[in-house]
């Protein structure tokens, strides 16, 4: 939304956080950053005793060009953090994705993960793993509550493979399993179909010509079974999507001592142009080393230079304890006009 020119007061502090944030950055890293953000966040959690325990804040940077991939770095109330992230594509066989992450906490614990996704023709491999000697809510106090279950062991490993095979436009064989706390394997099918309607004929259209048709949505279906430790049971999911972006997804999980239901709903555009927001909330007692009951709210706008988020989540962790968090943030793209500011014009100066 345009709401006029700036004012002295914008224009200083945005010039403040402006020289802040490259105090931040080696010069070595600067160069040719054209992505590069300042990321600034505040959170509050329940049930952790005195305010200084509750809350939480971090400043960091992230997609800095180095090496050919983005670094991210950032410092927290809790720990230091540092991720690494690099794309390959291998023409005409495919490509390859990876990102590590590693944070430190000021009590000493590591906390050490990576992923890679690769293509190659038919075939999709997504790889994870991660070891640790502190919990995950030593670095991110709402990680318990995130839509994906997070491990929330103490200290340990994890690793996890799935592969996806393109049977043929429509369908899609998966296998794979997951390790450490619960080992178990998984196989399944997912098809997919588009959703079509026949548009009305245009004036002066011949009569024998074939109707014109605009695809209105794609649906995807999934069906498979989990067994391993402390689990066997079948699986099956419904996806919803439109072109314009809106998704819905539900997924069960049903077996003769095991249940587990998760739901999610991503809805652009729906608070304001350019907009997101996501729903979930997920039910899965029958995992061992998550949360059984997570739910959250992610909502997220343009604003200014950069972009705001909001995170409200909660649940209820293996001991039957309830809580929930919030979470605020905002990342400042560096050389980003504001909608307020506009572009500048061509050959003129550029307003701080």
């Amino acid at each position: 939304m345009n709401t006029g020119p700036l004012t002295a007061p914008t224009l200083t502090l945005r010039r403040l956080l402006m020289s802040t944030s490259l105090t931040l950055l080696p010069p070595v890293l600067l160069g040719g950053a054209g992505a590069t953000g300042i990321d600034f966040g505040v959170a509050y959690r329940s049930g952790q005793g005195t305010l200084l325990d509750s809350a939480w804040a971090r400043v960091g940077v992230s997609d800095v060009d180095f090496l050919g991939g983005a670094v991210s770095a950032g410092v927290s109330t809790r720990a230091a953090d540092l991720a690494y992230a690099r794309s390959l594509s291998l023409p005409p066989l495919g490509a390859v994705t990876s990102r590590s992450d590693l944070a430190v906490t000021w009590q000493g614990g590591v906390r050490l993960s990576s992923r890679a996704t690769a293509s190659l023709g038919p075939v999709a491999l997504n790889l994870g793993g991660a070891y640790f000697t502190t919990s995950a809510l030593n670095v991110d106090p709402l990680a318990a509550w995130a839509a994906a279950p997070t491990d929330l062991r103490a200290q340990g490993w994890n690793a996890d493979i799935t592969a996806r095979y393109r049977v043929n436009r429509t369908l899609v064989a998966v296998a794979g399993g997951e390790f450490g706390p619960q080992n178990h394997g998984l196989l399944g099918v997912e098809g997919r179909r588009e959703l079509t309607r026949t548009l009305p004929p245009a004036e002066g259209d011949d009569a024998d010509t074939p109707p014109e048709t605009e695809t209105t949505g794609t649906l995807t279906w999934r069906l498979g079974a989990r067994a391993g430790q402390d689990v066997l049971a079948a699986t099956a999911g419904l996806s919803y999507a439109t072109p314009a972006g809106l998704s819905l997804a539900v997924d069960g999980l049903l077996g003769p001592d095991d249940l587990g239901l998760s739901a999610s709903v991503n809805a652009p555009d729906t608070l304001g142009e350019g907009s997101t927001l996501r729903l979930y909330a997920a039910y899965e007692p029958w995992r061992t080393a998550s949360a059984p009951l997570r739910v959250g709210a992610e909502y997220g706008r343009p604003l200014g230079a950069g972009q705001l988020a909001l995170n409200v989540s909660g649940g209820r962790d293996r001991q039957g304890v309830s809580g929930f968090g919030a979470r605020l943030g905002y990342r400042l793209t560096l050389g980003a006009a504001s909608p307020e500011q506009g572009p500048p014009e061509e050959g003129g100066p550029q307003t701080p």
